[in-house]
């Protein structure tokens, strides 16, 4: 059942296995350090995963408690095409708890690395053989899937783990698993290890892959696994899960999707990763990365001239993959000092506007100008250019002016192009504001960015009129923000802020106050004060 890759795409990658993801965000993403799930959550988070098409949904050990025993009842009669496993220890009384619970298969471990099982079972070779036999046994006579896994199998002895992986294939396991429990191993370790476990065991038995993230390398190991034999690969929402996480769902698409596009395709309904990356995050209380794959924010932007202008006319130049294919937009940053004339060009057109060339470059330069003074939004740009677009002179004027028309014609476009950017501060918002002061340590449990982020998710517009940072980090901090919107957006966000500042009141206090409705004038000693290092400590 194999696939083809596009030869121009991948040197060394013949063919695409018929690989299975599982994935793990119902239990390997439950233990990372913030993640919050709510029952209602997991049932979601389920659903979701179903509809992606994941082959598998890995849920928390019902020995965990009550509510870990609920939570796969529940997930498990909802009748979803993923099967649904939990992740138990190699006990006989963790199995029955699993086993009651209708789940469709269990994913057994046990500790094999010197490290692992010295502080865990302390059992050797022969005993860890004995008793995963009899707990695999009872669950095939239950008629599950089960897998046997060798937990920190990259620290292990490889002839032992060998040795059980054999075993476990001869009492019929539908796959084994090979787990790099703390992200030590390199791809060429991934690729000797698997490929060894594949010689060892039958060709119709499953390798279950799993990988963390601690040195940087799961996405690539995880590919180099499938190459070398692997069948299933253990992913998480956004890369979630102890430490620094496991493979990520989205990352290993993407990655997958530029090998072979049609499969990934077929496969996966990749429009739903975006909407599901959002609501994990809220719910682990973390923010999305801006590099984060496929879904960050800057993913699929472009900002220098050469790429945006090569974009515009043939995306595939900078991009490997089609953004809306997994539901996200392509973005053209446009007012800044890196931005050249035919990236101006293209987004009057986008506007259905005419403006002579001549004119746009010379609007362009002095664009790129004020991007170094101030930011321009891209309503600004648009309205710059919808200025210049309104301003015609008579040819007859051109005419007139004769040998020195080229100078008196880019001298009258400079000027019309100055009276468009005196516009804008022109233009004043005329909607209801509000200026909020916070004083405190407001690096302290991240209380600056979690403001942030109130505002954010808030319908109003808002912006950072002031940040005070002192050298000393026992002195405190001072924030203005000023929002601009309706009234009752307002008011509900002053409450959120409220409720915020109530809640960390003890840990982290800060002060909220409401200025007069005027930004503060820059002084002279303001321009002094250093920007913070890191506006986003975590």
């Amino acid at each position: 059942h194999a696939r083809h890759f596009s030869d121009a795409a991948t040197k060394g990658f013949s063919e695409c296995p018929d690989f299975k993801i599982v994935d793990s965000t119902l239990r390997e993403g439950e233990q990372f350090a913030t993640t919050d799930f709510t029952p209602q959550d997991r049932m979601y988070i389920a659903k979701i995963l179903d509809r992606m098409g994941v082959d598998y949904i890995e849920m928390v050990n019902p020995m965990a408690g009550k509510q870990a025993v609920e939570d796969c009842e529940n997930v498990a009669k909802l009748g979803l095409k993923s099967k649904i496993l939990v992740h138990t220890r190699c006990h006989m009384s963790d199995v029955k708890a699993a086993v009651n619970t209708g789940v469709q298969g269990i994913n057994l471990y046990m500790a094999t690395s010197p490290v692992l099982s010295k502080h865990s079972h302390g059992k050797g070779i022969d005993v860890i053989i004995e008793t995963a036999t009899k707990v695999v046994e009872y669950v095939k006579e239950h008629g599950l899937e089960v897998r046997f896994s060798c937990e920190d199998s990259f620290r292990s002895d490889m002839s032992d783990c060998v040795t059980i992986y054999k075993a476990m294939d001869a009492i019929g396991v539908d796959r084994v698993g090979v787990a790099d429990t703390v992200g030590i191993a390199t791809p060429k370790q991934v690729e000797h290890v698997i490929s060894t476990v594949r010689a060892n065991i039958k060709p119709t038995t499953g390798i279950e892959f799993h990988t963390h993230n601690d040195t940087g390398c799961c996405i690539a190991n995880a590919l180099v696994a499938l190459e070398a034999g692997a069948t299933h690969i253990d992913t998480c929402v956004l890369g979630l899960g102890e430490r620094n996480g496991i493979t990520p769902l989205g990352g290993f698409l993407a990655r997958l999707y530029t090998l072979d596009k049609d499969l990934i395709t077929e496969r996966y309904d990749l429009s739903l990763l975006k909407h599901l990356e959002r609501y994990v995050a809220q719910h682990c209380h973390v923010t999305i990365p801006f590099n984060n794959y496929v879904t960050g924010s800057c993913a699929f932007t472009h900002k220098a001239g050469v790429h945006s202008k090569a974009v515009m006319q043939n995306p595939s130049a900078y991009e490997v993959i089609d953004p809306s294919d997994f539901g996200v937009e392509r973005r053209i940053e446009l007012a800044h000092r890196l931005t050249g004339w035919n990236a101006m060009k293209q987004r009057t057109q986008d506007l259905g506007l005419e403006i002579p060339d001549e004119k746009l470059k010379i609007a362009t330069v002095m664009i790129k100008d004020l991007s170094d003074e101030r930011t321009i939004g891209l309503e600004e740009l648009d309205k710059i250019l919808m200025s210049l677009c309104s301003k015609r002179q008579p040819k007859a004027a051109f005419v007139a002016w004769g040998e020195d028309a080229h100078e008196h014609k880019a001298d009258f476009y400079r000027r019309e192009t100055e009276d468009a950017i005196k516009m804008l501060d022109a233009n004043e918002d005329t909607r209801p504001s509000e200026v909020f002061r916070f004083t405190g340590h407001l690096f302290d449990k991240a209380v600056l960015n979690r403001l942030l982020d109130l505002a954010v998710d808030s319908p109003v517009d808002f912006k950072v009129v002031k940040l005070d940072v002192p050298n000393d980090n026992e002195q405190q901090s001072s924030a203005i923000i000023k929002v601009i919107g309706e009234l009752n957006d307002i008011e509900v966000l002053r409450q959120k802020y409220e409720n915020l500042l109530s809640t960390l009141d003890g840990v982290a206090r800060t002060q909220m106050s409401i200025e007069e409705n005027e930004e503060e004038e820059s002084t002279e000693e303001d321009s002094k004060t250093p920007p913070p290092h890191n506006v986003h400590p975590e």
